[in-house]
């Protein structure tokens, strides 16, 4: 594991490579959309929500000391998610398949790969592009 910190954002390489596959994020997309827990985004960008519900995402939150858990799936490549945003709590997030780019207000960037794990603290503005199909999860305490 190679962790290193930056302007207050953390990003530790190879956190956890034990990530979900595309089967276990339809999965949780498909029950959060059938219990009307889902929001979708743009084109080919969606979050599910709960996605601590999923057992390999458990052993993460108890490591995290974290509750909430969502899955986010961006298969256009074109889609910016939610574009330059500041979150209004800390968040983790847990790059399970593919890869994203973080983009930082101050023109700090990261590439993350699978088993990746990014802090960003509440307030930092951000912007996460795909170079490809993927999809992680944010953690947060609630």
């Amino acid at each position: 594991m190679n962790i290193f910190t930056m302007n207050g954002v953390k990003v530790i390489r190879d956190y956890n490579k034990n990530t979900l596959d595309w089967e276990d994020a339809f999965s949780n997309l498909n029950d959060s959309i059938s219990k009307d827990e889902f929001v979708k985004m743009n084109n080919g960008f969606f979050v599910a929500h709960n996605a601590q519900r999923i057992e390999k995402v458990k052993p993460v939150l108890s490591d995290l000391n974290c509750q909430a858990a969502h899955l986010y799936i961006c298969i256009d490549i074109s889609n910016d998610g939610f574009g330059m945003h500041a979150d209004n709590e800390d968040v983790w997030f847990w790059q399970n398949k593919g890869s994203s780019h973080w983009h930082f207000k101050n023109n700090d960037s990261y590439k993350l790969n699978e088993g990746d794990l990014i802090y960003v603290p509440k307030g930092i503005y951000h912007c996460v592009l795909s170079p490809e199909a993927r999809f992680g999860i944010s953690i947060s305490k609630r």
